[in-house]
This record gives structure tokens, sequence and C-alpha cells, in this order.
């Protein structure tokens, strides 16, 4: 397919195959019936789209190289952490910028994500570490270039603490980002080649939200059982599949996710799976290549990778002017997940229409929204992500 297609009259696949029809044809009937599904198509998704995400390494040791109290005009406390990992004699490290609100009265939810220019382009504050510059390469960004895209200050004046670390600080976002990536304390340089695909850099990312998630938990200041994970585009896909194999995660948000993420690999709508496993094909299991030119083939489409979050509450966010991410396949692929969470007696209440921008579709633990702009994440979607957490904690 050598065109991008913008036009719905062409894109199709608005038929989703259902994750509670089992391949016999039989059908999940109860929540008990999930759970047993619901495993086999994590599974699935390791073995056709994402590969398996590392096990915990044999150490974790936690450097804090620096804290202070009066961060974001004394609202915070920031902290930034080197985490060392060792495994088999093996060793890599990776840092976490976090933030916490001041005087708290009880522990407070988090929300930990990972970022895409490094912890410094995240944030106002001046003075935050540098990533290692080996780790970021060309992407690195400039200080604060990014910080409307995480409003730590608003999040902390919410309540909310908010934990970051640089995704090529975990694997770098490139062809040849296994070789120095966190695949390395798992496997021999000899391993960690262009060709090795089933070592993906969507689970190197949702390995590193997995461990941040761990290391908040621990912590007296945080609810460990209202931390919550949240990632934008490709960070998105990494969310999504962080949730699915880590049932702590009180929670998910995908922000404008698109193709292998939210949105439905059977549309021919802005980007497909044929362009994405050709631009990105160190994201996915060389498997997923056979199904670039016939997706509508694959045993699963990206409403089951949603409902690999349930009963857990999930949201998912589109915007307008995000074509490329296909904001009503990311509907479409809300609401066909929507039986999963019925059998928690969850869910939307009946079915729901493609909202208007700003017009949030909420139900219980499932939301769904449409924010006018463009690629990007902004203070609307943190408020948006606010109110939804706030609904279901």
């Amino acid at each position: 397919m050598s065109y991008v297609n913008y036009l719905e009259a062409h894109a199709g696949g608005t038929e989703l195959p259902s994750p509670l029809v089992l391949p016999d044809g039989k059908r999940i009937s109860s929540a008990a019936m999930w759970e047993s599904r619901r495993r086999e198509l994590r599974q699935t998704f390791a073995d056709f789209m994402f590969g398996e995400i590392p096990p915990p390494p044999q150490k974790i040791t936690l450097e804090l190289r620096r804290e202070r109290t009066d961060a974001l005009d004394g609202t915070a406390i920031r902290r930034e952490i080197r985490i060392h990992l060792e495994n088999d004699g093996k060793r890599f490290f990776f840092d976490m910028l976090w933030y916490i609100p001041k005087n708290l009265s009880a522990p407070c939810p988090a929300i930990v994500g990972l970022n895409f220019p490094g912890n410094p382009a995240t944030t106002d504050d001046p003075d935050v570490f540098e990533n290692d510059p080996a780790k970021l390469k060309e992407h690195a960004l400039e200080r604060g270039v990014q910080r409307e895209r995480w409003c730590f200050k608003e999040m902390i004046a919410r309540g909310f603490s908010m934990a970051t670390a640089a995704r090529d600080d975990l694997f770098f976002d490139g062809r040849d980002g296994r070789r120095e990536s966190v695949y390395s304390l798992f496997h021999s340089p000899e391993e960690l080649t262009e060709e090795n695909r089933s070592l993906t850099a969507i689970s190197a990312w949702a390995w590193g939200c997995i461990r941040l998630r761990e290391i908040l938990a621990a912590d007296p200041l945080i609810d460990e059982k209202r931390i919550w994970v949240h990632g934008h585009s490709r960070l998105g896909k990494t969310a999504l599949w962080a949730s699915a194999n880590d049932e702590k995660f009180a929670g998910c948000v995908s922000n404008d996710s698109g193709c292998c993420g939210a949105a439905p690999s059977r549309r021919n709508f802005g980007e497909t799976l044929h362009v994405i496993t050709h631009a990105f094909p160190w994201w996915f299991q060389k498997k997923l290549d056979l199904y670039a030119e016939k997706p509508a083939e694959l045993p699963f489409d990206q409403n089951a990778l949603l409902a690999l979050t349930a009963p857990r509450p999930l949201l998912v966010a589109s915007a307008t002017e995000d074509l490329w991410a296909d904001p009503y396949g990311e509907f479409l692929s809300t609401a066909a997940a929507d039986d999963v969470w019925k059998l928690y007696g969850l869910g939307f209440n009946g079915t729901p229409e493609f909202p208007l921008p700003e017009t949030p579709a909420f139900g219980k633990a499932l939301g769904y929204y449409l924010r006018t702009g463009k690629h990007a994440v902004t203070a609307t979607d943190w408020k948006m992500v606010t109110e939804f957490i706030k609904a279901n904690s």
C-alpha cells in the first residue's frame, strides 16, 4: 500500500474480533473465564507483536543523586534517582525524575511514564541532571522544551506524584538500540543484534515503567494501590503493554497511541501495519511483518490489547488533528473492548457514540475522549486524566 488514506469511506475495519470469543467459537461469559482468556491473549500479543518483557534483575540499588524540598516554586519534593541494576555480573542504570507533593496528610496517588527527550526537557526546574548523553544520543532536547507535556506543577497541585525516565535510557529508539539496552542485563552481546526482533523496544520500555512503579510503591508517601501508568504515542503503546503485564498498576492512560496501540490494525486509515512495521521494526516481533499486508488475518485486534487492563480503569485519548493515529479507530477499539468490562459490572452505560471534542465519554473504569488539537500531551489532557482517575479511585 503506497498511499495514506484519511477518508473514512475507504477505511473499513470497523468490525473487530471480540476478545471474548475463543478460537473454537465459544464465548466467554463470566469474569472467572476471562481471567484465563486474558492470560492467553497476553501471550498472543507477546508472540505476535511485542515480545516478552524481561524479568526483574537480581539486584536493584537506588542512588539518590539529589533531593530538593523547594521544587516547583516550593510545592513539591523533587528526587533524582539513578537506578542501578545487576544481573549475573552485568550492570546497567537509568535515571528517574520524581516529584512528590509537599505536606501530605496521607499517601498520594502517582502516575509513572517515560519521556522522549530526557528528564531535563520535561520540567521548568533549571538544575535537573542531564541524562547520560551516550544513551540519548541525538534524541536529547533542550531543558524545559516539553514541560507542557508533563504539567508537573499542575498535577502536584491536584495531589498526584509524578515520576518519569527517558525511553532511550532503556532502549535507544533506533535499529541498533538493543546493543546498549536493558536487554544487555540478560543477553550476550551476540544476541543483541538488529536481527533479534524478539527483544523489542516496546517491551524494554514497558519493563522500565514497571520498575518505576515498584520503586514508588515502596515509598510510604505513595499509595501503592493507586499508581497509574501513562504514555503518549509510541509510549502509549508501551503503557498499554506495561499495564497488560503488571496487574499492580491501578490503571492505564493511552494518549494518541495509534497503530499497534489503541487504533485497530484492520483499518486502512492513517498509520497502518504496513507502514509501522517497515518504519520501526525494532518495536515489534518479526512475526508481525507477516501480517503487514493482511492485517485482517491477525488472530486479534487492538481492542483485545485494551481489554488486557480490565477490570482496572483504562482511559483512551485522541486528538482531532492527529489523523495519523486514527482517532475514530481508537474510539472503535475502546467501544469494542467494553464487553470485557461489562463482565465485571463496569464499562459504558449502553453503547457509546463517538464524542464531540472536549466532551468525554466516561463509563465506570473505561473512558474515551477526543481533544481539539494535534499529536501532543496538553494541559487539557491532564485535566481529563485527573477527572477520570478521581472518578475511578
